[in-house]
């Protein structure tokens, strides 16, 4: 029987079965013989190492736990009372604002929640930028068609992120009108507005009076040096079941040209795409494909349902064949 160091605890050994105790007056110490071999080295980590290692993980934890406490039972009506009243950082309680609508039952709020927020949204304009941003993810979390106005107008914000919050947002809400200051966001400078502008228009189900400018201007877009300026121009047309993009969604079924295709990470680095990018991509253009009834790329869709690595890619391959074989037969 190996004999444990002084003062140890065996309930604290892992080596030890946990219906095993260990008591120093009732034990039984043995000679202990001396070793035929080397001994290999101990295995176990050092506690003082686990410590070190659990403490950050405790730290969070805590942290956490706490901040669930503090906030709980807050609703958007709180929220915006401290928007209103800056207390600590506006901006921070908008952004807290946009995370808590999604889940909150709408049966909380009250009638003039929605007119309360426009006027904090309105009032922002030349505070904090931060403030105005998460703002307009709020009010796009909650698709009311009275934000529309407002949120157009914010599409000539100075703040570039502002801007590209507000053009989200309305694709969100999908008022029509919103279709008219969308348009020309498709020839700007900036490519992460042309991508969410080209984004929202494909999320309108109507583009209202826009519509003879919305889809020639969309196939313009087609040829944007930007990869994901253009997939969300041939991604918007096919929702409206204009077939222009069908040669780039067939391409974007081509993991050989995924591969080469290059995405700006937060720090403007250009990174190829991740397995989960390329992913999106393909699902994007499977359903795309299938909206479009385009039985042109059929042995490629076979084969990724077939073969491709990723199950999902496989099961959106599947389903867009059968749509596909449901339409030839009708």
């Amino acid at each position: 029987m190996r004999e444990p160091p002084p003062g140890d605890d065996l309930r604290s050994d892992r080596d030890v079965p946990e219906d095993i105790r260990y008591d120093p007056d009732l034990a039984v110490h043995e000679p202990m013989r001396p070793p035929e071999s080397p001994i290999a080295p101990s295995r176990r980590r050092s506690p003082l190492l686990l410590l070190a290692l659990a403490l950050p993980a405790l730290a969070i934890v805590v942290y956490a736990l706490f901040g669930l406490i503090a906030n709980e039972g807050k609703s958007s009506a709180d929220c915006l009372d401290e928007i209103r009243l800056r207390r600590g950082g506006a901006w921070q309680a908008a952004l807290e604002l946009s995370r808590l609508l999604p889940f909150e039952d709408p049966s909380r709020r009250n009638a003039r929640f929605v007119p309360q927020l426009l006027a904090l949204f309105e009032a922002a304009r030349d505070d904090d930028p931060r403030l105005r941003r998460y703002l307009a993810l709020a009010l796009r979390e909650l698709r009311d068609t009275r934000a529309a106005g407002p949120l157009l107008a914010a599409l000539r914000d100075p703040d570039l992120l502002t801007r590209i919050y507000a053009a989200w947002a309305l694709g969100a809400i999908g008022d029509p009108q919103a279709a008219e200051g969308l348009v020309p966001l498709l020839q700007d400078e900036e490519a992460d507005l042309r991508k969410v502008a080209a984004f929202a228009l494909g999320a309108l189900r109507d583009w209202g009076a826009a519509g003879a400018r919305v889809a020639p201007a969309l196939r313009g877009t087609l040829n944007d040096p930007v990869e994901d300026v253009a997939w969300n121009a041939a991604l918007a047309l096919a929702r409206q079941g204009d077939a222009a993009g069908l040669p780039l969604l067939r391409r974007m079924l081509d993991r050989g040209y995924l591969a080469g295709v290059r995405r700006p990470d937060e720090n403007g680095i250009a990174r190829r795409l991740t397995e989960s990018q390329k992913e999106e991509a393909m699902l994007n253009a499977l359903k795309s494909l299938a909206l479009l009834r385009d039985r042109g790329p059929l042995e490629t869709v076979r084969s990724l349902r077939d073969a491709d690595p990723s199950l999902k890619v496989r099961q959106a391959a599947a389903e867009t064949l059968a749509a596909l074989e449901d339409a030839s037969d009708r």
